[in-house]
């Protein structure tokens, strides 16, 4: 009689392939015991942080605020793939940023077209990395480091480092980029 043998662990590469194809799937994820394996296993070797360090307080806003803030300014336009969210600044006046951010798990073709075209990836559009909310406390508790500076931010994702220096500091000038042309937009 022989003994059975478990199924074998699924390679790093299918798993990161499991990560696209879930991304890219319209419908909801199936509750199969495979699907839920192969979304176990993807957590583990997924870089995506949650989260982050809770250094800037954030909140999504709700629907109803973000209808006033689109009729006080046409800019403000969320596509259907995306979320007002807001950071409390831990500044005395109480300053906040709201940011536009891609909801979680929302990345279509057309992002990866153009991150294709432009030689660029998508990692700005998804979410604000933990790294950045380091960089943007940091700023805000030294910000006398920028009084009367000209500041660059290369690469700035989704901006909060760079719009957290705008608005705590006395800087003479912000300038805030990134090769990714959705982020800027």
């Amino acid at each position: 009689m022989k003994a059975a043998r478990a199924a074998p662990s699924p390679s790093r590469g299918s798993l990161r392939w499991a990560i696209l194809r879930q991304a890219l799937k319209v419908s909801p994820p199936s509750s199969n015991s495979t699907d839920r394996s192969i979304e176990r296993c993807t957590k583990e070797i997924s870089r995506k942080a949650s989260g982050g360090f809770k250094l800037i307080p954030c909140y999504v806003l709700s629907e109803d605020v973000e209808e006033k803030l689109q009729l006080l300014d046409r800019k403000f336009q969320a596509g259907p793939n995306e979320i007002f969210v807001c950071f409390q600044l831990p500044v005395e006046g109480d300053s906040k940023l709201i940011l536009i951010q891609r909801l979680e798990d929302h990345i279509g073709l057309g992002d990866f077209k153009i991150s294709n075209s432009h030689d660029v990836d998508t990692t700005g559009l998804v979410c604000c990395w933990p790294s950045e909310d380091v960089l943007a406390y940091y700023c805000i508790n030294h910000c006398e480091i920028f009084r009367s500076k000209r500041v660059l931010e290369l690469g700035s994702g989704c901006g909060l480092a760079g719009l957290a220096i705008a608005t705590c500091t006395d800087a003479s000038e912000v300038i805030i980029s990134d090769g990714n042309p959705e982020v800027i937009n």
